[in-house]
């Protein structure tokens, strides 16, 4: 999958992701579903607010590596 986001700006990590939602810049958050709720639910709620498409895959590990990363990641974001 990270051939389709190649070519997409982005931000990963649960405070980039917030600060990028809360300005508006944000066109898709995606959301790790083993992430701790308590870390997930206030993106998601601001998400919501916004309107701002969501979409959740399994991992921490499998969003990592769709965005390339070596690492877990709780959430990112597609910016515009």
């Amino acid at each position: 999958m990270f051939g389709a986001l190649a070519d997409k700006q982005y931000v990963i990590g649960s405070k980039q992701v917030r600060n990028a939602v809360m300005s508006g810049k944000v066109s898709k958050v995606y959301i790790a579903s083993d992430s701790d709720e308590h870390i997930i639910s206030p993106i998601v709620e601001l998400a919501n607010k916004q309107g701002t498409e969501l979409m959740y895959v399994q991992t921490r590990k499998e969003l990592g590596e769709m965005f390339g990363l070596n690492v877990k990641a709780a959430c990112a974001a597609e910016t515009i």
